[in-house]
């Protein structure tokens, strides 16, 4: 029975040595939340976010009618993005 009981406790204490280290791992995805937003608003704006589950990757027609809907909801935005380029989301991800 003792044979048995430091057995289970000699188990315990290696599973809790294990399970510490499965904490100790850092995030190490580079981008910081507002870097994730500004991407975010960015694929918003030129039409890539929201995309339907049957249409991916969104199609033309689905990126000029999400372009409108932003254009509407953001109309001083619109104007702005109109004027910055083709920069986008792609060109922030190439970064990486």
């Amino acid at each position: 029975m003792k044979r048995f009981i430091a057995l289970t406790v000699a188990v315990a204490a290696l599973g809790l040595s294990f399970g510490s280290t499965a904490f100790a791992q850092s995030n190490s995805s580079g981008l910081t939340r507002a870097e994730v937003v500004a991407q975010l608003q960015q694929a918003q704006a030129e039409g890539l976010v929201p995309a339907p589950k049957d249409d991916y990757p969104p199609s033309e027609a689905a990126i000029a009618r999400n372009r409108e809907i932003y254009a509407i909801q953001h109309p001083g935005e619109a104007a702005a993005l109109k004027t910055a380029g083709a920069g986008g989301v792609g060109a922030a991800g190439a970064s990486n």
